[in-house]
């Protein structure tokens, strides 16, 4: 009685009172737990039965099979599956039904189909188990002609539980023509005001990137709205690039929904929060999670996302707390993490917690490996990259092409240029970012003729297309070369490949043109751009038209610029001030420093400061720049360092004032006494005030401490 009202605990309690058990009661009792979901009860209850020398009927032996299925308990199952051969259950249609489901939830498909073969006579539930089998297992195919051989040899109606396998299998093959279909039948059949099916197919169009058809089917079709359909649509936006859509669903979902948010939920939108760098956002759905008690120790795939949003918002010790709390990491776990660390510029701890990884029960992966040798080009260590690299050999990963990628990257970093070139020519299989890795390592190490002529045996030997960062490793080789002919002809070039001068590439011709001072054919580009032009393409023209010494040109850009939907960010403001800076427009740039905190809410950065203090400098008003420096240091937006007084030595170097000249360098002398260039500085300073006994004093500082001064690199085109 008890069991069937679903009081299974009282049911429970008058069970183990119950001074004699017979078979009914076991039944019973197992039938009881197994209808209210309690499987780990059946097994015990299943157990203590086959002890007491009762035999179970057909629906308990059918139960502790479906049991087995949901706890992942192979192992009993096989033993169960002999029970039954033993004891003659196995024509009962609904047992072999329950060994098909248990066996396919487990993975293990061959034994799940032919035992679904050998059945001399099949119902649905036998169908709609193999179906759902494959589904399950990723072989969409085979669920699909299942699905049809069904109709066809068999003449049974599909139900909804038939069609839950096929949407299923859809979403996970990606197979957005065939998810289609069946949505296209459901509606057809009249099936779609099933809310599990309508969930399906949310989560099916999710899955295959069409979160528009998603959105609408949730917002009209779906008769309720369970956790399972919020879950599915916030995960679409999110996995597609739609973070902000994720976000105002989930907000939504806390204000409208009926149901919370669970574990799946926070995993899925934690994400889209950590895209925007929103760490308000962050800690208030970290709130909730604590607030709803979720077990953060042992929720590996919610800590993970957690720890990644923590990091791509650059609170690393928030990261590496909730990385700390855990008891179960995984790869992905240590991944985050790593990546956390890098992100915060924080390359010695990546490199530390790689070191910890390796002595856990967790191996290292590809990304791992990606990420680590990342640090080490961060850290600028060659040792510990070259070691790196001697580990990564002895675990396999020679073989995998993103790897050896970034040992490529890293060696270039260091100016192994010899030692890049080797392991590209060993490399087993390229991809087209391989190539790209050589081409721009060669053009950050100088080497743009090399550049060329890899990228003319690209074309020649590689099955691979020229993409838009290739493009943009070709324009940067070819104008260092060539200068303004270079740009022209790469330009031509581009058009011919059929590129179509959208961001990336045009942003880069762009800036090709402006640097070799063809700042009309810049400009005309940038106009034909349109609205493919995004915020880094007015960046590039407010800082070509300062080195060309356009720097009224460049501050009216600012406005158009915002009439064109694009907020300035740091980078154009420090555009704006070097424009300002080359063409003296020092109320324009003082102006634009304001704008840039008051208006813009936009802190300097030590570029921002270097740049004023140029301006200053250029102007000759180093008070004003002496009296800027003070301010900043009196209101704590600027530290004290040593670019701050090496950009004022140097304007005080160019105006002969030697006595804010000698104040830089006193500070100088504290901040950076091994950096050469500040000495010779200072003592060019002297000397052009024919100060020559100070000069020759400063030199032998530096001489005598064993400083070397880097020598200079020229370059002409022949």
């Amino acid at each position: 009685m008890y069991s069937k009202i679903g009081r299974i605990r009282d049911a429970a309690l008058v069970f183990e009172e119950m001074p004699m058990r017979d078979a009914i009661s076991y039944n019973t009792m197992i039938n009881g737990f197994g209808s209210n979901g309690f499987y780990e009860e059946v097994m015990m209850v299943f157990g203590q039965m086959l002890k007491s020398g009762f035999l179970p009927n057909m629906e308990s032996v059918s139960l502790a099979i479906m049991a087995c299925g949901e706890l992942g308990c192979i192992s009993t199952g096989i033993l169960i599956h002999r029970f039954v051969i033993q004891n003659g259950f196995y024509s009962d249609i609904a047992i072999v039904n329950s060994l098909i489901s248990m066996y396919v939830k487990a993975g293990r498909l061959e034994i799940g189909r032919q035992i679904f073969y050998d059945m001399q006579k099949r119902d649905l539930v036998s169908w709609n188990s193999m179906i759902t089998g494959y589904a399950r297992n990723g072989d969409w195919f085979e669920a699909v002609d299942l699905f049809l051989t069904m109709q066809k040899v068999e003449s049974f109606t599909p139900s909804p539980v038939t069609f839950l396998g096929l949407v299923l299998a859809c979403g996970q093959a990606r197979n957005l023509y065939m998810g289609e279909s069946i949505h296209g039948l459901l509606i057809h059949m009249g099936l779609l005001s099933d809310f599990r099916l309508g969930t399906s197919i949310v989560d099916m169009y999710s899955k295959c990137g069409r979160v528009d058809c998603a959105r609408r089917i949730f917002d009209t079709d779906l008769s309720e709205r369970s956790l399972v359909s919020w879950n599915s649509l916030i995960a679409g936006y999110s996995q597609n690039g739609y973070d902000y859509n994720a976000v105002l669903l989930f907000e939504q979902m806390l204000l409208e929904a009926n149901v919370k948010p669970d574990s799946i939920t926070i995993a899925n939108v934690i994400p889209a929060y950590a895209t925007f760098a929103d760490l308000k956002s962050v800690s208030a759905v970290h709130a909730i999670v604590i607030k709803r008690g979720f077990e953060l120790e042992s929720d590996t795939v919610l800590v993970t996302a957690m720890v990644d949003a923590y990091g791509k918002c650059l609170d690393i010790e928030s990261a590496t707390s909730m990385f700390a709390s855990m008891q179960k990491f995984n790869v992905a776990t240590w991944n985050a993490m790593i990546s956390g660390y890098n992100l915060n510029k924080q390359a010695d701890r990546g490199i530390s917690r790689f070191l910890e990884m390796l002595h856990s029960e967790v191996l290292p992966d590809s990304i791992t490996m990606v990420m680590v040798f990342q640090s080490c080009s961060e850290l600028g260590s060659l040792k510990q990259g070259s070691m790196l690299h001697g580990h990564s050999l002895s675990r396999g990963f020679d073989s995998h092409i993103t790897v050896g990628n970034a040992i490529i990257d890293m060696y270039f970093r260091f100016g192994c240029l010899n030692t890049s070139e080797v392991l590209f020519n060993v490399m087993p299989s390229k991809n087209v970012i391989t190539w790209n890795t050589m081409l721009c390592g060669y053009v950050k190490n100088g080497q743009s003729a090399l550049a060329l002529k890899l990228f003319h045996q690209m074309q020649l030997d590689s099955h691979h297309k020229v993409d838009p960062v290739t493009m943009i490793s070709i324009i940067q080789a070819s104008t260092t070369i060539t200068a303004g002919p270079g740009a022209e002809m790469t330009h031509g070039f581009a058009l011919k490949l059929g590129f179509d001068l959208g961001t990336m590439v045009g942003n880069s011709l762009v800036d090709a043109y402006a640097k070799n001072g063809l700042i009309v054919n810049a400009r005309s580009l940038f106009e034909q751009m349109g609205r493919s032009r995004d915020q880094s393409s007015w960046n590039v023209m407010i800082a070509g038209c300062g080195v060309n010494g356009q720097g009224k040109e460049a501050c009216s850009l600012l406005f158009l610029m915002e009439e064109d939907g694009f907020k300035p960010n740091p980078i154009t403001f420090i555009s704006l001030l070097s424009s300002c800076s080359h063409s003296g427009l020092v109320k324009e740039g003082r102006r634009f420093f304001d704008l840039m905190v008051t208006k813009y809410g936009i802190l300097p950065s030590l570029e921002h400061w270097t740049c004023i203090i140029d301006m200053f400098g250029r102007a000759g008003r180093l008070e004003e720049a002496y009296q800027l420096i003070e301010y900043g240091f009196h209101s704590n937006l600027l530290s004290d360092c040593d670019a701050i007084w090496g950009a004022l030595l140097s304007a005080c170097r160019e105006n002969m004032n030697i006595e804010l000249g000698t104040l830089a360098a006193e500070r100088l002398s504290r901040l950076a006494p091994q950096n050469c260039g500040y000495y010779t500085l200072l003592s060019n300073l002297y000397a052009s005030v024919n100060r020559w006994d100070e000069a020759e004093k400063v030199r032998r500082v530096f001489e005598n401490g064993k400083l070397v001064k880097k020598p200079g690199v020229s370059m002409v085109m022949i």
